[in-house]
């Protein structure tokens, strides 16, 4: 008897079958995810969270195996994935897609490159095992994740989980009941509760997703026994944590990866209609002093993602529509993740046009990517603006260099413009890589900077 039968056996089949033969574009598309996290997790690096979680990992010790993006191969696996994980999120700057309810690529990337880099790995295998987590992540996220979400829980750290565990076991060549197993021990682990936006607990939940994935994965090979059903289990994860599974199952419609968007701001997606309808006013003209009154039109789930009325932090800040509509008024560049330090929420003027800002949260028909921005100006005109988060920004031709860009303001600070360059060269040609260590080799600072170092190379580890 098939002990894996059931909605876990269809995710386990369509994302494998996934991986096996991936279209040009949405092999370039998991290409960019993965330029995408490692400037990301490199300006991440610095972030309070990020150095935290790795001074633990040092006073705690660990056998030189696995790179902290930034600091060197001083670290065992799981420790990388969890510092990785964290740190790619860290400025919540990274990949969403709306579907899942997830930000993916930093949740399934780390734990992959904790497992290849001793091992010689090449960039396709890296890709594919990228690509069967992502599909994996999206086939339960579309079935679970909107009550799930709607619940309290983060989806990012929870759903996430099982993506990471999806691509560790696909890289390490787990079999089908290997791979469920993995899934049952990830569910034991997920977690996440929306209620810590705003806090360093967010990023928290992307790390311990990555970290949960791959140790899943590790355990599964290594035998540690758990439901292989626990998705479907009539007290598994869809009937505890959601409301239930839908009933037509997992039905994979076509790669999900193909609908992942990336955030051309450094703030909380669910502010970036407020942002790009505001900013639209804007090049049209609109300045502040014009402004009577700003009202903001949105899903009612903002209203527990991202609707701090009053921020008291830069972190804070990125989780306020009304702030962000104040910094979009002002033209401030919300591209650059600088911009929401501390010491913005202390500027008068924006304070000033924070407060006439109103938050409307819509009835249950409206448009759950959609906001609409009215403004009254002084003069007593009235301009409305729309703008719906779920469209991509363009084609990959012209995402391209707008992502490439984006890596360099990102990475150079930390590696300098020259290794950035060279970074950035590699990811671009990681389909023929034959080794993708170097990778992460270049992520750490010349010989002399503030990196940590490790020697040696392992095969792949059990768990640590």
């Amino acid at each position: 008897m098939n002990r894996t039968a059931g909605f876990t056996a269809r995710v386990i089949a369509a994302s494998r079958a996934s991986a096996a033969d991936i279209p040009p574009a949405t092999l370039e598309m998991a290409t960019l995810c993965i330029l995408d996290w490692f400037g990301l997790a490199l300006a991440g690096s610095r972030e309070p969270l990020s150095i935290m979680l790795r001074d633990a990992a040092l006073a705690e010790g660990a056998r030189s195996a696995a790179t902290v993006v930034g600091q060197g191969r001083a670290f065992s696996p799981r420790q990388a994935a969890l510092i990785n994980g964290a740190a790619g999120h860290a400025l919540d700057y990274d990949d969403v897609n709306l579907a899942m309810r997830v930000h993916p690529t930093t949740v399934i990337l780390p734990g992959l490159l904790a497992l290849a880099e001793g091992h010689r790995t090449s960039g396709r295998a890296l890709i594919e095992a990228f690509v069967a987590g992502y599909e994996a992540a999206g086939l339960i996220g579309t079935a679970l994740s909107a009550s799930h979400y709607a619940r309290g829980f983060h989806a990012t750290g929870t759903i996430g989980a099982f993506g990471a565990a999806a691509a560790c076991a696909h890289l390490l060549g787990l079999d089908e009941e290997q791979t469920a197993r993995a899934y049952g021990l990830a569910a034991s682990q997920a977690a996440g509760l929306k209620a810590q936006f705003g806090t360093m607990a967010k990023s928290l939940h992307a790390g311990r997703a990555a970290e949960a994935g791959l140790t899943s994965a590790l355990w599964a090979r290594d035998g540690m026994t758990a439901r292989p059903d626990m998705l479907e289990h009539p007290r598994g994860f869809a009937a505890t944590q959601t409301d239930g599974l839908p009933a037509e199952g997992a039905s994979w419609n076509g790669y999900e990866l193909d609908r992942n968007l990336f955030k051309y701001h450094a703030a909380c997606f669910g502010t970036h209609g407020t942002l790009e309808a505001i900013g639209s006013l804007r090049r049209q003209g609109l300045r502040p002093q014009q402004v009577r009154a700003i009202r903001l039109k949105v899903d009612a789930g903002a209203d527990a993602m991202c609707n701090i009325a009053a921020p008291r932090t830069g972190l804070e800040a990125k989780f306020s529509l009304r702030f962000n509509a104040a910094l979009a008024l002002h033209g401030a560049d919300t591209s650059d993740s600088v911009t929401y330090a501390d010491s913005i929420v202390e500027r008068l003027d924006l304070e000033a046009s924070r407060a006439l800002v109103t938050v409307e949260l819509a009835p249950p028909d409206w448009p759950e990517d959609v906001t609409e921005v009215t403004v009254t100006t002084l003069d007593g005109e009235t301009l409305v603006q729309r703008h719906d988060i779920s469209l991509p920004s363009g084609d990959l031709a012209a995402q391209r260099p707008r992502l490439h860009a984006k890596f360099l303001n990102l990475a150079a600070p930390v590696i300098g413009h020259r290794r950035a360059e060279v970074l950035a060269a590699e990811i671009h040609g990681l389909a023929h890589a034959r080794d993708v260590s170097k990778l992460l080799r270049e992520t750490v600072e010349p010989k002399g900077g503030r990196g940590v170092r490790g020697v040696g190379q392992r095969p792949f580890p059990g768990p640590t």
